[in-house]
């Protein structure tokens, strides 16, 4: 029997009603990510996150929060330092930045800050355009994400290295388009080594939405290849590995929701995220039911990812709560930090 679905969802909006509470109950997420679309105030962010605990099993709580473009949390605390602002003031800004992610996440019950991009700084790409890398060389991204990494465990937050295999090249919007990353595997090197350097450090990976051909895998996209997820798992420290979200635009050629997380679960993800679809996990979640019944290794391969963010799960919840949480006025100064510091 599944403890829990290996899948990390998003819910409509700022609270729970019966019906969404139901579905929960029902499918047992692993996790549950949240948005823009679930913050109001860190009061009620706070209330969301003692329902969601409630829950049996209690999932973890997660949130995409690197600063700069992608600050979940902005409605509460306003903005952040981008990574490639706070890389280029120093270490001391991009821990602070990393401790400001930290405090937040720790003031409102969330255990997982999915950050940080490891992504290597290209002119051309979108990701360097958008302020999320913080710097071209993997040498240095390592460093970097590492004191980032350290600001966030200052609070008992746990971080995830994105996106494997490497969105450095990418000029596409993967929300909109699945971009193919031409090249032999050599052209990968340097993408490759820096979440090598870091993966037996932070073992949680996020593979990305791109076709890769010179690492094995000419037709499909990173985050539904065995041979890509093979090669993300067999990073130092056998990392989890997640999808990103499996709703993107990226996919949207390569299969219908329930089938597309099938196909991540069965590529051996151990969790998809399954962000903006809810009215759709209780189909998701029948598939996959119906699946494991008809086909066995199918569901010896779904019991031991289920088994991984059960196991996942409870780490998260347990390291969180072992470090006491900061009141608003704390992270207040802390995000006034971080934004001092990178301006300097």
């Amino acid at each position: 029997m599944i403890e829990c679905m290996p899948l990390i969802v998003g819910v409509p909006g700022p609270d729970l009603g019966p019906d969404e509470l139901r579905i929960l109950e029902d499918i047992q997420p692993a996790g549950v990510i949240l948005f823009q679309r679930n913050i109001e105030s860190a009061g009620q962010v706070r209330e969301l996150v003692s329902q969601l605990v409630e829950l049996d099993p209690r999932p973890f709580v997660a949130v995409d929060l690197e600063g700069g473009v992608v600050n979940r949390l902005r409605p509460i605390w306003g903005e952040l330092p981008s990574p490639a602002a706070a890389a280029a003031a120093g270490r001391r800004a991009v821990h602070a930045l990393g401790e400001a992610a930290g405090a937040a996440c720790r003031c409102l019950g969330i255990h997982l800050d999915l950050a940080p991009v490891v992504d290597l700084e290209r002119p051309h790409a979108l990701l360097t355009q958008q302020g999320r890398c913080f710097a071209a060389d993997p040498e240095r991204v390592a460093v970097l994400a590492r004191v980032f990494n350290q600001g966030l465990a200052t609070w008992g937050i746990r971080g995830c290295l994105k996106h494997f295999p490497g969105l450095g090249e990418v000029a596409l919007d993967t929300h909109e388009e699945l971009p193919v990353l031409d090249g032999p595997q050599s052209s990968f090197r340097q993408h490759l080594e820096a979440f090598s350097m870091l993966s037996a450090e932070i073992p949680l990976v996020m593979v990305g939405h791109v076709i890769a051909p010179g690492l094995g895998d000419t037709t499909r996209p990173a985050s539904l290849s065995p041979a890509l997820i093979r090669l993300a798992a067999q990073l130092p420290g056998s990392p989890v590995i997640l999808s990103d979200d499996i709703e993107m635009g990226a996919l949207v050629s390569c299969g219908d929701l329930p089938e597309l997380v099938e196909d991540a679960l069965a590529a051996r993800s151990h969790g998809v995220l399954v962000c903006k679809a809810f009215d759709r996990l209780p189909e998701i979640a029948a598939h996959l039911a119906e699946r494991m019944a008809t086909d066995s290794s199918l569901s010896t391969r779904l019991l031991e990812m289920a088994a991984c963010m059960s196991t996942l799960r409870r780490e998260l919840c347990r390291g969180a709560a072992a470090i006491p949480a900061p009141d608003d006025t704390t992270v207040e100064q802390l995000w006034d930090r971080a934004r001092a510091e990178a301006a300097q």
